[in-house]
C-alpha cells in the first residue's frame, strides 16, 4: 500500500471525523434532555454524518472507476474489495449515529383520551401534595419562630430574676451585718447595766438611772438601723 495512495489519505481523514463524532455522540448520551447543549451535539452530528456521507459516496465512485481498470492502479481483486467493505462498514456507522440522533430527538407519541387524563390526575395530585408540603413547612416555619420568641423572653426573665436575687442577697447581707451590730451593741448594754446594778446594791434611785440609760442607749441603736 503505498503512503501516498489518495484513498489512504482520504479514508485516514474521514475515519479521523468519524471517531471525533463517535466522541461527540458520547457526550450527546451524558447530558438531560432539557440540557441545551444535547441540542447543539445532536445538529452537529448529523451535519457531520450527512458530510461525511457525501465523501464517502465519492470515494465509493473512485473505487468503481478504479475497478474497470485494477492493472492501471495495481489494484488486486482483494484490495477493491477490502475498499468497498471499509466504505460499506463506515457508512452503517454514520447511518447508526444518524437514526440514533433521530429516535433520541424525537417527539413523544401523542397519548390517548384515557392517558391524557391519567396524566392530569397524576400532575393534580402531584401539585396538591407540593401545595401541602409548602404550607407544612410554612407552619413549620412559624412554629420555629414561636418557639425563638419564647426561648428569648425566657432569657430575658431569667437575667431579670438573677438580678432582683443578686440584689435581695445583699439586701440580707446587709441586714446580716446590721443584725449582729446591733447584737453586740445591746449585749454591751446589758453588760454595763449590769456592772452598775451590782455596784449600786440596794440603791433604788441608781437603778431608775441606770435602766433609763439603757433604754436610751436601745433606742438609739434602732434609730441608726
Amino acid at each position: 500500500m503505498p503512503s501516498q495512495d489518495p484513498f489512504y489519505l482520504i479514508r485516514q481523514e474521514i475515519q479521523d471525523s468519524v471517531n471525533d463524532l463517535q466522541q461527540r455522540m458520547s457526550r450527546f448520551h451524558g447530558l438531560t434532555a432539557t440540557n441545551p447543549e444535547r441540542k447543539k451535539i445532536a445538529q452537529a452530528v448529523d451535519e457531520g454524518c450527512s458530510s461525511l456521507a457525501w465523501q464517502l459516496n465519492e470515494l465509493d465512485t473512485a473505487v468503481d472507476r478504479a475497478s474497470e481498470n485494477p492493472q492501471r492502479f495495481n489494484l488486486t481483486p482483494e484490495e477493491l474489495s477490502s475498499r468497498r467493505r471499509w466504505i460499506s462498514n463506515t457508512r452503517r456507522q454514520l447511518d447508526g449515529m444518524k437514526e440514533t440522533l433521530r429516535t433520541a430527538t424525537a417527539p413523544p407519541p401523542p397519548l390517548s383520551t384515557a392517558e391524557s387524563k391519567q396524566v392530569a390526575q397524576n400532575d393534580k395530585f402531584v401539585s396538591g401534595q407540593f401545595e401541602s408540603q409548602q404550607v407544612m413547612i410554612k407552619r413549620q416555619d412559624q412554629d420555629l419562630e414561636d418557639i425563638e420568641q419564647a426561648v428569648i423572653r425566657i432569657g430575658r426573665q431569667g437575667r431579670a430574676m438573677a438580678t432582683e436575687l443578686a440584689e435581695q442577697g445583699n439586701l440580707l447581707e446587709e441586714l446580716d451585718q446590721d443584725v449582729d451590730t446591733t447584737h453586740s451593741r445591746l449585749k454591751a448594754a446589758q453588760k454595763k447595766m449590769a456592772e452598775l446594778i451590782r455596784k449600786s446594791g440596794s440603791n433604788t434611785q441608781l437603778v431608775l438611772i441606770v435602766a433609763l440609760i439603757v433604754i436610751l442607749v436601745v433606742m438609739s441603736i434602732f434609730a441608726f438601723m
